[in-house]
């Protein structure tokens, strides 16, 4: 496990280490910069492994734009769910655009892929911008702690079901209509097949585990060869953006866990 620097994560994400809120804020606005809380897990054993920040054409926004840290813990302590081990994931901006969200995650070894695993019904523990940020996150961190069995049981019933060929493809269409809208048939570059693709051998099997890790590593990954509305040749590109990573991997991740209800496995509540 490599843990990311002060310096490494002002390189990726400079928003972390914001000193001022975007000037359009109101003056009741609580500002507390990230920096703040993620040296706070850190202090907690939750150790900063991934950053990235929203690309944004104004200079000058750089510095308050949308973030994410991913967090995971020493290895001594890291809680192991099938093939994966549980991150959390930290998203803040400083522009009035999101709170401070956290969230639990998976990091997938075999793959060195993160996802975002929602818990209750919106998703994670969500923190409006005000000064008990950061006791209110290190309390948010626990709470998801807790929901770390119910994410196993949902990987296990993941992995426990088979899936057919053609129930496959419809995952596949639905995960396509979530990356690019219901037209997704006039707008992405490629077709539902391409998702299932097989990375790796330990893929190639018939179980929901499989053909959602197939399914979320390759739109996220990108690289798929395929043809734009035009048709030109070109390839998808990988998600860079924090909310986008977000919102498609929360997407994803319910689509399984309909898709296991359906074919009647049980996820706890």
């Amino acid at each position: 496990m490599r843990i990311l620097t002060h310096d490494q994560l002002h390189r990726v994400a400079q928003a972390i280490f914001a000193q001022q809120p975007d000037q359009a804020v109101s003056e009741r606005y609580g500002f507390v910069p990230t920096i703040n809380v993620v040296d706070a897990l850190q202090a907690e054993g939750w150790y900063p492994v991934r950053a990235q920040q929203t690309n944004v054409r104004q200079m000058e926004r750089q510095s308050v734009a949308r973030h994410l840290i991913r967090f995971r813990q020493d290895p001594d302590r890291q809680i192991s769910v099938g093939d994966s081990v549980t991150e959390l994931v930290l998203t803040n901006s400083h522009d009035r655009s999101a709170a401070f969200q956290l969230d639990l995650g998976l990091f997938r070894l075999i793959c060195l892929n993160g996802m975002v695993t929602p818990v209750g019904d919106v998703g994670g523990i969500r923190v409006r911008h005000g000064k008990q940020i950061v006791d209110e996150i290190l309390e948010g961190s626990i709470q998801l702690s807790h929901q770390v069995p119910r994410i196993a049981e949902g990987v296990e019933a993941f992995r426990s079901t088979l899936v057919s060929q053609d129930e496959a493809q419809l995952f596949a269409e639905t995960a396509l209509s979530l990356r690019y809208g219901d037209d997704w048939q006039q707008t992405s570059p490629v077709q539902p097949g391409a998702l299932l693709e097989a990375r790796r051998t330990e893929d190639a099997n018939g179980s929901l585990w499989s053909v959602f890790n197939r399914t979320q590593e390759n739109l996220f990954k990108g690289g798929l060869r395929g043809r734009s509305a035009t048709g030109r040749r070109t390839r998808t590109r990988p998600i860079h953006s924090v909310t986008e990573d977000v919102r498609l991997n929360r997407a994803l991740w319910t689509l399984a866990e309909r898709f296991a209800d359906l074919k009647g496995a049980t996820i706890a509540a």
